[in-house]
């Protein structure tokens, strides 16, 4: 069903596109690296906009050297690379490499690809380590919340990834080998004639994986083999319209082996990852002062994984994910006064998700508008008010309010403030999930709406289930998680422009925060889990970024931010002297006093990069990054809901990367890199970071 939808989408649209003309945004398809979009929904100055936002060009990409984009991430400051978790805010198991930003955890951040949001989350995580930086041209970064915007999951911010852009024929890519066995082929071709713009792109990547535990028989990371294909077809109509169609297919295939009960690798077998993605869009310009957008966008994702025991070749495990995501969407931009532009727009979601750990197949439908003013009123002073309404299936509607300004009394100074109110809603694994695992005593976790208090009564009844917990009769329908965030801040930039500052003040309230905890054990011994809404919580912090022309030839660069978090049912009882806590795991208990409270777990309290780069004569250029990221808590062993003994932390981490390239031949570049020059190896909390390793590559970009 889920297929035979994707393919009829796909084909009423192309077949509508072919029809209709489309002019899409300049941004799109030219090299603007001081030009934002994802902070508006409409190009802006990087220095114009009243939101904390950041810029990764595409130049500060490829000198880099790096070719997955979480390790590209974690080298920006405030972003943190983190598993998922599968309980909201507080933590839990890792199920990816996802991305924190002002100490909010990966689900609450929105990924978007070209405009439109990436699917496949696991465990609310959606895994970065899929994603190569072969044909990017920048990536985009807002900070805070953006539901207003951009909906649900922009609760904590966004990364907008923006692919290649138009050029004249061109045909570009690179070889690259390295440690592990990784080996990378791209390849990028440019054609154009008349009024119509082909580009091509694939991208092949595998690797031997790696082992940061020699005690186990296990690789921390298996042997992979991922592919990548982009098409895009851009086609001008006339002067005021254009129509544009893209497509994007990812396929991966994970080995994966494992001992149980032994020292031997028993178990193998593979996952296989697949990602279609089709996204035909319209625009035409009335005038000036009048543009109008619509997009259709459908997503297919598909995960499989069968492991099976080696000496018997009976079934050990198999899993199922499909989500099918469509949408509908139209944008309008409408200067009605010199002063003013409105943004105003709607559309209509629905997405469907099947898989063995829910009873059926789930759907969802959302419609939503969204609408926002910027108002100029000098030069000096810029105000921008926006509201969101989702009508959402599944739970109640919510409207999303934000204001920001600005005000830049010269061209030097700009101060910054804005007010956002994030909502994120139940995903559907917190709702409907209904998984046994076979593999571990069958331990099983129900979502809020398949938990059923009558059912687990009955089963304990029947022998099956030994104790009910209190917590089990509170399971009740749950609510959307909503924050609010503030966001303050200054930005210098002389004259001169060879040097410039920024500074950012954070806050954000988290309510109705979603927890998975315990609400049975069975006579076996093992736990149902189900989810419910209980507690609030908060991060702060303050970020401060400079950069530094220090010669024609050289460039420096760092970043720090400070981040404080807590949760305030915690800090509650801790006011109250009823949390009890250990010097050592197997000390005598004692009571915690709110001093030695270290906040969420999962979060570093101090971050920091700096980073160096250099041009010089000959072609020749490089960088050198260093980050650094305080310990933070890992384990709860004492119960008391955060981490306070040595032993619940992970060790600091700390990592510098290098790379140097030359250009010859006008056409190609050499380039050679060396990361985590410190060897760094955490396999516990950091397992998607390997030690010390190494690669070169060819790169090419030859114009016809």
């Amino acid at each position: 069903m889920i297929r035979t939808i994707g393919i009829l989408y796909s084909m009423f649209f192309s077949v509508m596109l072919y029809s209709q003309p489309y002019k899409a945004d300049t941004l799109l398809f030219m090299e603007i690296p001081e030009y934002i979009i994802t902070a508006t929904r409409s190009q802006r100055s990087i220095y114009n906009v009243a939101v904390p936002v950041s810029i990764i060009s595409a130049k500060s990409i490829q000198l880099t050297g790096l070719t997955r984009i979480h390790e590209l991430l974690q080298e920006q400051t405030g972003l943190a690379l983190t598993g998922g978790t599968g309980s909201g805010a507080v933590g839990g198991g890792i199920f990816g490499n996802g991305i924190q930003i002002q100490g909010l955890s990966p689900e609450y951040t929105l990924i978007l690809l070209d405009g439109e949001p990436i699917t496949g989350r696991q465990g609310g995580v959606l895994d970065l380590s899929r994603f190569t930086v072969g044909n990017i041209r920048k990536i985009e970064i807002v900070k805070g919340p953006s539901s207003a915007l951009y909906g649900s999951e922009a609760m904590g911010g966004v990364i907008h990834i923006l692919t290649d852009h138009q050029r004249k024929n061109a045909y570009e890519g690179y070889v690259r080998a390295g440690s592990f066995g990784t080996i990378d082929l791209s390849n990028g071709l440019h054609l154009t004639k008349g009024n119509t713009a082909i580009y091509l792109f694939g991208q092949f990547n595998r690797a031997q994986g790696y082992d940061l535990n020699k005690v186990t028989p296990e690789k921390t990371l298996d042997p992979y083999f991922n592919q990548t294909y982009q098409a895009r077809v851009i086609h001008n109509v006339n002067e005021r319209s254009k129509w544009v169609l893209q497509s994007r297919y990812f396929r991966g295939n994970q080995s994966s082996a494992f001992a149980i009960n032994d020292n031997e690798i028993n178990v193998n077998g593979s996952g296989i990852t697949s990602d279609l993605q089709i996204n035909p869009s319209y625009q035409y310009i009335s005038s000036e002062k009048l543009k109008t957008a619509f997009r259709g966008y459908v997503s297919l994702y598909n995960y499989t994984q069968d492991l099976k025991k080696i000496e018997t070749q009976e079934s050990f495990y198999d899993d199922y994910f499909s989500h099918l995501f469509l949408r509908i969407e139209n944008q309008t931009d409408w200067q009605w006064h010199p002063t003013q532009t409105l943004i105003a727009g709607g559309g209509y979601n629905i997405q469907q998700v099947e898989t063995n750990r829910y009873r059926d197949v789930k759907t969802q439908h959302i419609s939503y508008f969204f609408l926002q003013n910027e108002w100029q009123p000098s030069k000096k002073w810029t105000l921008i008010p926006g509201l969101r309404y989702d009508i959402n299936s599944d739970y109640r509607n919510r409207w999303s309010p934000k204001m920001a300004l600005r005000f830049a009394p010269d061209q030097k100074w700009s101060w910054i403030f804005s007010y956002g109110s994030g909502f994120k809603a139940p995903d559907f694994r917190q709702l409907y999930l209904y998984y046994v695992n076979q593999a571990a005593l069958g331990y099983k976790i129900y979502g809020a709406s398949e938990f059923s208090i009558d059912e687990l009564i009955r089963q304990k009844n029947e022998g099956l289930v030994s104790v009910i917990y209190p917590e089990a009769y509170q399971i009740r329908k749950l609510n959307p998680e909503f924050s609010h965030a503030i966001n303050m801040g200054f930005r210098y930039q002389p004259e001169s422009k060879k040097w410039k500052s920024e500074l950012n003040i954070f806050y954000n309230d988290i309510n109705d925060l979603i927890q998975y905890f315990p609400v049975a054990m069975q006579t076996n011994g093992s736990l149902i889990f189900s989810y419910k809404n209980i507690s609030q919580a908060f991060t702060t912090g303050i970020e401060i970024n400079g950069s530094r022309q220090l010669s024609k030839t050289l460039e420096i660069s760092a970043g720090y931010q400070w981040l404080a978090s807590g949760d305030w049912s915690v800090i509650r009882k801790l006011r109250e002297g009823s949390v009890y806590g250990r010097n050592t795991p197997t000390g005598s208990a004692r009571i915690m006093k709110t001093l030695e409270y270290t906040g969420l777990m999962g979060r570093s309290p101090h971050m920091a990069n700096i980073k160096m780069s250099g041009n010089h004569d000959h072609g020749v250029s490089w960088s050198l990054r260093a980050i650094y990221q305080s310990r933070k808590g890992l384990i709860d062993l004492d119960g008391n809901g955060f981490a306070n003994m040595a032993e619940e932390y992970t060790k600091p981490y700390f990592q510098i990367n290098a790379s140097i390239q030359k250009q010859w031949k006008k056409d190609f570049t050499w380039q050679c890199t060396l990361n985590n020059i410190t060897n760094h190896i955490d396999e516990v909390s950091l397992p998607q970071i390997p030690g010390r390793h190494f690669s070169t590559a060819i790169l090419w970009n030859i114009h016809y």
